[in-house]
Protein backbone atom coordinates (compact mmCIF):
# COMPACT_ATOMS: atom_id res chain seq x y z
CA UNK A 1 0.00 0.00 0.00
CA UNK A 2 0.74 3.50 -1.03
CA UNK A 3 1.89 6.10 1.65
CA UNK A 4 -0.78 8.62 -0.16
CA UNK A 5 -3.39 6.05 0.00
CA UNK A 6 -2.53 5.10 3.85
CA UNK A 7 -3.12 8.80 4.58
CA UNK A 8 -5.99 8.58 2.88
CA UNK A 9 -7.48 5.61 4.37
CA UNK A 10 -6.61 6.56 8.25
CA UNK A 11 -7.35 9.94 7.78
CA UNK A 12 -3.61 11.61 8.86
CA UNK A 13 -1.44 13.58 8.11
CA UNK A 14 2.40 12.94 7.15
CA UNK A 15 4.71 15.56 9.00
CA UNK A 16 7.89 15.08 7.19
CA UNK A 17 9.18 14.50 3.86
CA UNK A 18 9.91 10.61 3.74
CA UNK A 19 12.38 8.54 1.39
CA UNK A 20 9.45 5.61 1.63
CA UNK A 21 6.65 5.52 -0.49
CA UNK A 22 4.96 2.18 0.52
CA UNK A 23 4.34 -0.34 3.36
CA UNK A 24 4.24 -4.27 3.24
CA UNK A 25 2.09 -5.03 5.87
CA UNK A 26 1.03 -3.18 9.78
CA UNK A 27 0.67 -4.32 13.50
CA UNK A 28 0.40 -2.63 16.70
CA UNK A 29 3.04 -4.37 18.27
CA UNK A 30 6.51 -3.43 18.38
CA UNK A 31 8.10 -6.86 18.59
CA UNK A 32 6.26 -8.15 15.59
CA UNK A 33 7.43 -5.26 12.93
CA UNK A 34 9.07 -6.65 10.20
CA UNK A 35 11.24 -4.75 7.08
CA UNK A 36 8.71 -2.56 5.28
CA UNK A 37 6.08 -2.93 7.93
CA UNK A 38 3.36 -0.24 8.90
CA UNK A 39 3.80 0.49 12.46
CA UNK A 40 0.43 1.72 14.89
CA UNK A 41 1.79 3.40 17.78
CA UNK A 42 -0.71 2.68 20.40
CA UNK A 43 2.22 3.45 22.77
CA UNK A 44 4.97 5.84 21.73
CA UNK A 45 7.34 4.28 24.09
CA UNK A 46 7.92 1.72 21.54
CA UNK A 47 8.28 3.57 18.42
CA UNK A 48 11.89 3.51 18.60
CA UNK A 49 11.71 -0.82 18.85
CA UNK A 50 9.23 -0.50 15.75
CA UNK A 51 12.21 1.61 13.71
CA UNK A 52 14.78 -0.62 15.08
CA UNK A 53 12.82 -3.50 13.76
CA UNK A 54 12.64 -1.39 10.53
CA UNK A 55 9.04 0.20 10.64
CA UNK A 56 8.54 2.05 7.14
CA UNK A 57 5.82 4.22 8.43
CA UNK A 58 4.84 5.43 12.43
CA UNK A 59 1.00 5.98 12.74
CA UNK A 60 0.37 8.13 16.22
CA UNK A 61 -1.50 10.58 18.26
CA UNK A 62 0.64 13.26 20.27
CA UNK A 63 3.93 14.37 20.42
CA UNK A 64 6.57 12.49 18.76
CA UNK A 65 10.39 13.52 17.55
CA UNK A 66 11.64 12.80 14.20
CA UNK A 67 14.43 10.12 15.11
CA UNK A 68 14.64 8.74 11.26
CA UNK A 69 13.60 11.26 8.76
CA UNK A 70 13.44 8.53 5.93
CA UNK A 71 10.59 6.76 6.84
CA UNK A 72 7.00 8.29 7.21
CA UNK A 73 5.66 9.93 10.33
CA UNK A 74 2.21 10.18 10.65
CA UNK A 75 0.04 11.89 12.93
CA UNK A 76 -3.54 11.19 13.57
CA UNK A 77 -6.09 12.67 16.39
CA UNK A 78 -6.73 9.17 17.47
CA UNK A 79 -4.75 5.71 17.11
CA UNK A 80 -7.85 3.65 18.17
CA UNK A 81 -10.13 5.97 14.76
CA UNK A 82 -7.67 5.21 12.53
CA UNK A 83 -6.73 1.13 13.49
CA UNK A 84 -9.94 0.64 12.68
CA UNK A 85 -10.57 3.01 9.82
CA UNK A 86 -7.31 0.81 8.63
CA UNK A 87 -9.67 -2.22 9.62
CA UNK A 88 -12.25 -1.20 7.81
CA UNK A 89 -10.70 -0.69 4.45
CA UNK A 90 -8.79 -4.44 4.98
CA UNK A 91 -12.04 -6.02 5.63
CA UNK A 92 -13.70 -4.42 2.50
CA UNK A 93 -10.36 -6.14 0.40
CA UNK A 94 -11.12 -9.11 1.79
CA UNK A 95 -14.29 -9.57 0.86
CA UNK A 96 -15.16 -10.62 4.26
CA UNK A 97 -18.54 -10.81 6.47
CA UNK A 98 -18.99 -9.42 10.02
CA UNK A 99 -21.23 -11.26 12.49
CA UNK A 100 -22.50 -9.90 15.34
CA UNK A 101 -23.81 -12.42 17.81
CA UNK A 102 -25.17 -12.81 21.51
CA UNK A 103 -23.44 -14.03 23.80
CA UNK A 104 -24.88 -16.91 24.34
CA UNK A 105 -24.79 -17.86 21.03
CA UNK A 106 -21.00 -17.52 20.40
CA UNK A 107 -20.97 -19.62 23.13
CA UNK A 108 -23.24 -22.31 21.69
CA UNK A 109 -21.24 -21.67 18.32
CA UNK A 110 -18.28 -22.96 20.31
CA UNK A 111 -20.17 -26.37 21.62
CA UNK A 112 -21.41 -27.64 18.79
CA UNK A 113 -18.63 -27.02 16.45
CA UNK A 114 -17.56 -30.55 15.69
CA UNK A 115 -14.53 -29.33 14.47
CA UNK A 116 -12.37 -26.62 14.53
CA UNK A 117 -13.56 -24.38 11.58
CA UNK A 118 -11.63 -22.43 8.22
CA UNK A 119 -14.38 -20.22 7.85
CA UNK A 120 -14.63 -18.03 10.54
CA UNK A 121 -12.59 -16.55 12.96
CA UNK A 122 -14.28 -15.24 16.60
CA UNK A 123 -13.18 -11.86 17.54
CA UNK A 124 -12.68 -11.12 21.61
CA UNK A 125 -14.08 -7.26 22.10
CA UNK A 126 -9.82 -6.02 22.91
CA UNK A 127 -10.03 -3.77 19.24
CA UNK A 128 -5.77 -4.29 19.46
CA UNK A 129 -6.38 -8.05 19.30
CA UNK A 130 -8.84 -8.30 16.78
CA UNK A 131 -6.74 -5.69 14.57
CA UNK A 132 -4.05 -8.28 15.12
CA UNK A 133 -6.70 -11.07 13.89
CA UNK A 134 -8.48 -9.81 11.03
CA UNK A 135 -5.27 -8.51 9.83
CA UNK A 136 -3.19 -11.66 9.88
CA UNK A 137 -6.11 -14.00 8.25
CA UNK A 138 -7.98 -14.95 5.66
CA UNK A 139 -11.23 -16.29 6.94
CA UNK A 140 -14.56 -15.40 5.10
CA UNK A 141 -16.79 -14.76 8.19
CA UNK A 142 -15.44 -12.61 11.83
CA UNK A 143 -17.98 -12.96 14.42
CA UNK A 144 -17.57 -10.84 17.37
CA UNK A 145 -20.29 -10.48 20.60
CA UNK A 146 -19.35 -6.91 20.66
CA UNK A 147 -22.04 -4.45 18.80
CA UNK A 148 -19.71 -1.19 19.16
CA UNK A 149 -16.57 -3.68 16.93
CA UNK A 150 -18.70 -5.29 14.65
CA UNK A 151 -20.40 -1.48 13.46
CA UNK A 152 -16.77 0.42 13.61
CA UNK A 153 -15.25 -2.53 11.33
CA UNK A 154 -18.37 -2.90 9.21
CA UNK A 155 -21.39 -0.13 8.98
CA UNK A 156 -23.27 -3.02 7.55
CA UNK A 157 -22.84 -6.23 9.94
CA UNK A 158 -25.05 -8.80 10.22
CA UNK A 159 -26.78 -10.65 12.63
CA UNK A 160 -28.36 -14.22 13.29
CA UNK A 161 -32.33 -13.45 12.03
CA UNK A 162 -33.12 -16.75 10.30
CA UNK A 163 -33.66 -20.15 11.97
CA UNK A 164 -33.89 -23.75 11.35
CA UNK A 165 -37.64 -25.77 11.83
CA UNK A 166 -37.84 -27.21 15.30
CA UNK A 167 -39.62 -27.21 18.56
CA UNK A 168 -39.76 -28.18 22.23
CA UNK A 169 -41.34 -31.35 23.49
CA UNK A 170 -40.53 -31.03 26.90
CA UNK A 171 -37.99 -28.50 29.24
CA UNK A 172 -37.06 -27.56 32.59
CA UNK A 173 -35.56 -24.58 33.51
CA UNK A 174 -32.22 -26.23 33.08
CA UNK A 175 -32.81 -28.91 30.52
CA UNK A 176 -34.84 -29.23 26.97
CA UNK A 177 -35.98 -32.17 25.08
CA UNK A 178 -36.62 -30.81 21.35
CA UNK A 179 -36.67 -31.85 17.95
CA UNK A 180 -34.62 -30.12 15.25
CA UNK A 181 -35.10 -31.22 11.80
CA UNK A 182 -35.48 -34.56 11.35
CA UNK A 183 -33.88 -35.48 15.00
CA UNK A 184 -35.05 -35.57 18.39
CA UNK A 185 -32.50 -34.56 21.41
CA UNK A 186 -33.16 -35.56 24.85
CA UNK A 187 -32.86 -34.39 27.85
CA UNK A 188 -30.03 -31.96 27.04
CA UNK A 189 -27.23 -29.64 28.39
CA UNK A 190 -29.78 -26.46 27.33
CA UNK A 191 -32.22 -24.08 28.62
CA UNK A 192 -35.38 -23.53 26.93
CA UNK A 193 -34.88 -19.47 26.92
CA UNK A 194 -31.87 -20.42 24.72
CA UNK A 195 -33.49 -22.27 22.27
CA UNK A 196 -34.36 -19.83 19.99
CA UNK A 197 -30.93 -18.71 19.62
CA UNK A 198 -29.51 -22.61 18.87
CA UNK A 199 -32.13 -22.96 16.13
CA UNK A 200 -30.23 -19.64 14.51
CA UNK A 201 -26.78 -20.77 15.18
CA UNK A 202 -27.65 -24.18 13.66
CA UNK A 203 -29.10 -22.41 10.49
CA UNK A 204 -25.72 -19.90 10.18
CA UNK A 205 -23.80 -23.50 10.60
CA UNK A 206 -25.69 -24.93 7.65
CA UNK A 207 -25.75 -21.75 5.31
CA UNK A 208 -22.00 -21.90 5.56
CA UNK A 209 -21.46 -25.85 5.80
CA UNK A 210 -19.81 -25.75 9.28
CA UNK A 211 -19.87 -29.34 10.94
CA UNK A 212 -22.14 -29.37 14.30
CA UNK A 213 -23.37 -31.70 16.44
CA UNK A 214 -26.03 -31.19 18.84
CA UNK A 215 -24.81 -34.04 21.33
CA UNK A 216 -22.00 -31.72 22.41
CA UNK A 217 -24.64 -29.38 23.94
CA UNK A 218 -23.20 -28.43 27.42
CA UNK A 219 -23.90 -25.64 29.86
CA UNK A 220 -21.60 -22.21 29.08
CA UNK A 221 -20.57 -19.51 31.15
CA UNK A 222 -23.70 -17.53 30.64
CA UNK A 223 -25.81 -20.09 32.32
CA UNK A 224 -24.17 -22.16 35.23
CA UNK A 225 -26.19 -24.59 37.19
CA UNK A 226 -25.51 -26.43 40.40
CA UNK A 227 -26.97 -28.72 42.70
CA UNK A 228 -26.26 -27.60 46.02
CA UNK A 229 -26.91 -28.70 49.96
CA UNK A 230 -27.27 -26.16 52.53
CA UNK A 231 -23.97 -25.66 53.07
CA UNK A 232 -23.28 -24.67 49.42
CA UNK A 233 -21.41 -28.18 48.73
CA UNK A 234 -22.38 -29.97 45.49
CA UNK A 235 -25.05 -32.63 45.36
CA UNK A 236 -26.34 -35.20 43.07
CA UNK A 237 -30.18 -34.15 41.52
CA UNK A 238 -32.87 -35.36 42.86
CA UNK A 239 -31.17 -35.21 46.39
CA UNK A 240 -31.74 -31.40 46.80
CA UNK A 241 -33.94 -28.69 45.79
CA UNK A 242 -31.67 -26.00 45.90
CA UNK A 243 -29.71 -24.76 42.49
CA UNK A 244 -27.29 -22.31 42.16
CA UNK A 245 -27.37 -20.59 38.49
CA UNK A 246 -24.55 -18.36 37.70
CA UNK A 247 -24.85 -16.03 34.95
CA UNK A 248 -23.19 -13.36 33.22
CA UNK A 249 -26.61 -11.17 32.33
CA UNK A 250 -29.69 -9.40 33.93
CA UNK A 251 -31.59 -10.53 30.50
CA UNK A 252 -30.74 -13.59 31.16
CA UNK A 253 -32.38 -13.55 35.14
CA UNK A 254 -34.91 -11.80 33.31
CA UNK A 255 -36.12 -14.43 31.00
CA UNK A 256 -35.07 -17.22 33.68
CA UNK A 257 -37.52 -15.69 36.07
CA UNK A 258 -39.94 -15.18 33.26
CA UNK A 259 -40.11 -19.05 32.37
CA UNK A 260 -40.17 -20.04 36.02
CA UNK A 261 -43.09 -18.07 36.72
CA UNK A 262 -45.13 -19.41 33.75
CA UNK A 263 -44.16 -23.22 34.31
CA UNK A 264 -44.10 -23.05 38.38
CA UNK A 265 -45.55 -20.64 40.68
CA UNK A 266 -44.39 -22.75 43.62
CA UNK A 267 -41.12 -22.00 43.44
CA UNK A 268 -38.79 -19.83 45.16
CA UNK A 269 -36.37 -17.86 43.56
CA UNK A 270 -33.58 -15.55 44.79
CA UNK A 271 -31.21 -13.27 43.26
CA UNK A 272 -27.91 -12.06 43.72
CA UNK A 273 -26.05 -9.03 42.41
CA UNK A 274 -23.89 -5.98 43.27
CA UNK A 275 -25.73 -3.19 45.32
CA UNK A 276 -27.45 -1.04 43.28
CA UNK A 277 -27.98 -3.62 40.53
CA UNK A 278 -31.69 -3.01 39.07
CA UNK A 279 -33.84 -5.81 37.50
CA UNK A 280 -37.20 -5.21 36.06
CA UNK A 281 -38.90 -8.66 37.29
CA UNK A 282 -38.41 -7.91 40.90
CA UNK A 283 -38.47 -4.93 43.44
CA UNK A 284 -35.11 -5.59 45.04
CA UNK A 285 -32.35 -8.29 44.03
CA UNK A 286 -30.01 -9.36 47.58
CA UNK A 287 -27.33 -7.42 47.13
CA UNK A 288 -23.86 -8.13 48.75
CA UNK A 289 -20.64 -6.25 48.90
CA UNK A 290 -18.46 -9.73 49.37
CA UNK A 291 -17.80 -13.13 48.01
CA UNK A 292 -18.58 -14.17 51.85
CA UNK A 293 -21.41 -11.94 52.17
CA UNK A 294 -23.03 -13.64 49.14
CA UNK A 295 -21.91 -16.95 50.55
CA UNK A 296 -23.91 -15.97 53.82
CA UNK A 297 -27.17 -14.93 52.07
CA UNK A 298 -27.27 -18.77 49.90
CA UNK A 299 -26.92 -20.56 53.61
CA UNK A 300 -29.39 -18.35 55.36
CA UNK A 301 -31.77 -17.72 52.20
CA UNK A 302 -34.81 -20.08 51.38
CA UNK A 303 -34.83 -20.57 48.21
CA UNK A 304 -35.24 -23.10 44.89
CA UNK A 305 -33.34 -20.93 42.75
CA UNK A 306 -30.61 -18.64 43.18
CA UNK A 307 -29.42 -16.32 40.52
CA UNK A 308 -26.00 -15.17 40.94
CA UNK A 309 -24.86 -12.70 39.28
CA UNK A 310 -21.17 -11.56 38.35
CA UNK A 311 -20.41 -14.37 41.22
CA UNK A 312 -17.47 -16.79 40.51
CA UNK A 313 -18.80 -20.34 41.11
CA UNK A 314 -15.25 -21.15 42.08
CA UNK A 315 -15.19 -19.00 45.10
CA UNK A 316 -18.90 -19.64 46.20
CA UNK A 317 -19.41 -23.59 46.12
CA UNK A 318 -17.82 -25.53 48.72
CA UNK A 319 -16.59 -28.42 46.29
CA UNK A 320 -15.85 -30.88 49.04
CA UNK A 321 -14.70 -34.90 47.38
CA UNK A 322 -18.13 -34.78 45.59
CA UNK A 323 -17.75 -34.55 42.02
CA UNK A 324 -21.92 -34.88 40.61
CA UNK A 325 -22.77 -31.79 40.61
CA UNK A 326 -24.49 -29.95 37.18
CA UNK A 327 -21.70 -29.12 35.39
Amino acid sequence: MTIENLVNIIGGEIVNAPKVSKVESATIYPSKVESGDLYFACDLQSVQKAIENGAYAIVYEGNLEITDPEIAYIKVQSIKEATVNFLRYVVLQKESKIYYFKEIEVSLLKTISARRSSIYSILTADWQKSFEAVLNSDYEIYITSSKELASSISPNFLELEESVSGYIISDTLLRTTFKIEKYIYQNAELSPIFFDNLKKVVKFCQKFEIDYDLNRLKYTKEFKPYYIENDLSPALKGTTEKVLVFVNSLEIIDKALDYLKRQKKWIKSIVLTPPKTKLENIERPLWHETVEEAKQILKQEHYNFAFCYMLNPEEILNRGSYEGSLF
